[in-house]
């Protein structure tokens, strides 16, 4: 004989095939009245009516055991009457608890109160982070303002330095313009040029002597040559060089006359 736990196991099986079986039988109504998402079989278009030996194919299911068909049903009343005690026991422990203040009513209560509870919680968080953001977004706030002072302090010791530069500058040019020529003075400063030349240009050999060009004559003597090739040209390499290698020339004999006396 089977226990009162393994009864129950059983009905519960048993009653987990017979849904199976119910919800396979459904699946094949459906498929058979053309409810099913079943692609039909090639070789018949789907507007044609299914064959005869379809239709009206009739299924005989064989008989069962009279045994097995007792065992069904015993297992069945005993899942049934186990579901109706489950109930029962459900039931009186709902009334127990409403009986001693904890059923629906006090639960509903309960989960507000909790709910009330969590919202406190959560605006208190709230107001905590709040304040740890606006602590934060104010010290962000003077470092940026103290960044911006110390640029704009030195964009102006920047400022102050090229305008002491410019001044500087424009004090040179004021000293320098003691002596530049304008219209007033300019026959002096012409004058003066004619009486005192500068000359700046030099030649350099392949030793690296350098060889200032003469001075030029105020007055022209004699009758002057004909400028044949680019104005104002003038040689200075073939005097110089010459007068260059003749004291050459002399430091060697000197020397060479020391060394013999030696």
């Amino acid at each position: 004989m089977l226990s009162a736990y393994q009864r129950l196991n059983v009905a519960a099986a048993t009653s987990s095939a017979s849904l199976l079986t119910s919800a396979c039988t459904s699946s094949a109504q459906q498929q058979q009245r053309g409810l099913g998402r079943r692609m039909p079989k090639q070789g018949k278009p789907p507007i044609l009516p299914p064959a005869k030996k379809v239709l009206y194919h009739v299924v005989h299911v064989p008989w069962q055991k009279p045994e097995d068909v007792k065992e069904l049903l015993w297992r069945r009343h005993v899942y049934n009457n186990a579901v109706t005690s489950l109930r029962e026991v459900f039931r009186a422990e709902l009334q127990q608890n409403a009986a001693i203040g904890k059923g629906i009513e006090s639960m509903k209560e309960a989960e507000e109160k909790e709910l009330e509870e969590l919202i406190s919680e959560n605006e208190r968080r709230n107001k905590e982070k709040a304040a740890a953001r606006a602590a934060r977004e104010e010290a962000a706030s003077r470092e940026t303002k103290l960044t911006m002072l110390n640029e704009i302090e030195e964009t102006l010791l920047k400022q102050k330095e090229a305008k002491r530069k410019s001044e500087q500058e424009v004090q040179a040019a004021i000293e320098r313009s003691a002596h530049f020529v304008t219209k007033d003075n300019l026959e002096t400063k012409v004058l003066a040029a004619l009486e005192n030349p500068v000359v700046y240009d030099f030649a350099i050999d392949k030793m690296g002597n350098k060889f200032p060009n003469p001075m030029p004559v105020k007055y022209q003597e004699g009758t002057p040559t004909r400028q044949k090739g680019r104005l104002y040209d003038e040689t200075l390499g073939s005097k110089i060089t010459a007068t260059v290698i003749e004291n050459t020339a002399e430091k060697s004999e000197s020397s060479e006359t020391e060394r013999a006396n030696v």
